[in-house]
């Protein structure tokens, strides 16, 4: 457990910071208007399903370069490195081309006319922060293969404190520039990305860090290949699919929320803004359980494999508890810190309650896909998403939002039935694969 802590917190600070900077956007934008909100999460809501689909492909690098390091082979971790990153940058280009060509038919979501103005240009300037995003997360989920989650969350803290200063300058006019509104969120976004891209190169070629993975890089007797490139993609497709599946469950809530209006769509943001916040520490937990079991799995080390999974599990269950119980307790008050608008408050104050019944299944989900990462089990884990969120969340989030009396409550009644669904699954499939390891 203290292990586990040790590497969580980082990761959890790191996640925590990015996720201030997002909750700094969407006070800051709030300020401006209603109108700029709503764009804001429309544009987010549609940017997060490719972003997260990319994620997969950094993510992979994790588990599969952990256990070469748990296993002491240097030259391994190296290639693994390496084929992730170019795969990561394969997809990122892919992703950026096509969402830039789509960027002036947002209209489609079915959002007020207003708001999908408002939405395209910003949306334009965060998808061009796409590819130096792709270098920070590569960076990081080295890193963490090495056990260090520390040097990921410096280069955080750098770039979301700029991004916070450029928003000040962009979005309300200051030092000179014209005052542009939720379109300078997304100017302040790129720019800062750019600034935490400079220190990643910095770190990786002057970091003491990153010597041993140097020194291997400089020694791999061949250039990369097609195949190890492929076997990253076929690691980080799953993977991504796991990510874009449940980033697709939320983001089709957010699109729904938006049919019933701006001003549900905007209290949808600042309650799943809160809700994501303390998502954070759960995602912390999860890259801890994953890179000490795919550290244990390289030493196999089959019994570290149960007690890391079960740590894991504990951690989580007793963050969320907490976390639950702040949001039953604040839930009028936290409303506030985003928007002064009476009737925005209010629905994000009835939302807040359905966040505090799904934060123990939120957590409790991305540890076990976390844990399931640690073993190299990414297919079932797919499935399981799949399953979760297309056919239970969705559906039923849709049914109870807008053929009962729940209206934006119902989409939210939705994410719970899948999240329970999806935790508990994860769960119970990871107890199967451990079970089989120690077998053989």
């Amino acid at each position: 457990m203290r292990e586990l802590i040790w590497l969580a917190i980082p990761v959890a600070l790191s996640q925590i910071s990015d996720m201030v900077t997002v909750m700094a956007d969407t006070v800051m934008v709030g300020h401006v208007g209603t109108v700029d909100l709503a764009a804001a999460t429309l544009a987010n809501s549609v940017w997060v399903v490719a972003a997260l689909f990319n994620l997969g492909f950094m993510v992979a690098i994790t588990p599969k370069a952990g256990a070469a390091w748990g296993g002491g082979d240097t030259k391994d971790f190296a290639r693994t490195v390496r084929a992730g990153t170019i795969a990561s940058l394969l997809i990122g280009v892919a992703l950026v081309a096509v969402l830039m060509v789509l960027a002036p038919f947002l209209q489609v979501f079915g959002a007020p006319a207003d708001v999908t103005s408002l939405a395209i240009p910003y949306f334009m300037w965060i998808v061009a922060s796409m590819l130096p995003r792709v270098g920070i997360a590569v960076l990081k989920q080295t890193a963490e293969a090495m056990s260090n989650t520390r040097i990921a969350l410096s280069i955080a803290i750098v770039a979301n404190l700029a991004n916070i200063g450029l928003n000040w300058v962009f979005i309300y006019g200051n030092l000179g520039m014209p005052a542009m509104g939720v379109e300078g969120a997304g100017v302040a976004t790129f720019l800062s990305r750019m600034i935490g891209l400079g220190c990643v190169v910095a770190a990786y070629r002057y970091g003491k860090t990153f010597r041993v993975l140097r020194t291997a890089m400089q020694g791999l007797a061949t250039k990369v290949t097609w195949n190890e490139v492929g076997t990253m993609l076929r690691t980080g497709l799953p993977i991504a699919g796991q990510l874009i599946l449940e980033g697709f469950g939320f983001a089709t809530g957010a699109v729904m929320m938006g049919w019933l209006g701006a001003t549900p769509l905007a209290a949808h943001q600042i309650a799943m803004n809160l809700a994501s916040l303390t998502f954070m520490v759960s995602l912390g937990i999860s890259s801890a359980a994953t890179i000490m079991i795919s550290n244990a799995v390289g030493r196999r080390d089959v019994s570290s494999v149960q007690r890391n999974g079960k740590a894991a599990l504990i951690a989580v269950i007793v963050w969320n508890l907490f976390t639950a119980a702040v949001f039953f307790v604040f839930r009028n008050v936290l409303p506030q810190l985003y928007s002064a608008d009476p009737a925005v408050m209010h629905i994000a104050s009835n939302l807040l309650l359905w966040a505090a019944l799904f934060q123990l299944f939120d957590g409790t989900q991305t540890v076990g896909l976390g844990m399931l990462r640690g073993v190299h089990d990414v297919y079932v884990p797919t499935a399981i998403a799949g399953a979760s969120y297309a056919l239970v969340g969705i559906p039923l989030g849709y049914a109870a939002a807008f053929h009962t009396h729940l209206g934006p409550g119902g989409i939210w009644l939705g994410y719970l039935l899948a999240l329970a669904l999806a935790s508990t699954l994860y769960v119970v499939r990871y107890r199967i694969v451990v079970a089989r390891i120690r077998v053989h």
